[in-house]
């Protein structure tokens, strides 16, 4: 005599998979996705901006302000076009161009910041090494640094201020922020 199958027990097809969960819980929570999307869109423009930098600087050897900016642009393109895909596609708050500006002012306070570190990072590096390679290394992870430390804060400013939801008319005729 065999025993009932356990009514707790869902058989394999019927169980949800982590695809599926994650999908729901995507779907469920749109601030999940907004950071989700973020995050990745954020690694790959990191990636290709820290690439760049490294690149420029390294093996072109071009002052550490010329070679921000050759990283701010191999970053900051992608991100902002991944920004608008992965994580606030459906943000209609304001028209395009002023996005981009906002976008913009957000993106420059970081290359500033990271052509300020990066000076810095140069000058210490020269002074604890004389080989380019250690020197380009200490330079680029001072870059990549000032990176992480705005990436937090240029996601809530995207998420506050540059990507902002439409805004919908109540009853009252009251405008409020979705």
């Amino acid at each position: 005599m065999t025993a009932p199958p356990d009514s707790r027990i869902r058989p394999a097809a019927s169980r949800p998979t982590f695809a599926s969960t994650l999908v729901r819980l995507l779907e469920r929570y749109p601030i999940i996705r907004r950071i989700t999307g973020y995050s990745a869109g954020s690694v790959i423009a990191a990636i290709l901006s820290e690439l760049a930098f490294a690149m420029a600087y390294g093996w072109g050897h071009v002052g550490t302000t010329t070679a921000s900016a050759v990283g701010f642009l191999g970053g900051a393109i992608p991100n902002y076009i991944l920004n608008r895909r992965w994580a606030w596609q459906d943000r209609r708050g304001r028209d395009r161009r002023t996005e981009i500006v906002l976008y913009m002012a957000v993106a420059l306070s970081s290359f500033v910041a990271s052509a300020v570190a990066t000076h810095w990072a140069e000058t210490g590096a020269r002074s604890v090494t004389p080989d380019h390679g250690w020197q380009v290394l200490l330079v680029a992870g001072a870059y990549l640094g000032v990176s992480g430390v705005f990436f937090v804060l240029k996601f809530v400013l995207y998420e506050l201020v540059v990507f902002t939801p439409e805004r919908v008319v109540r009853r009252s005729g009251q405008p409020t922020r979705l």
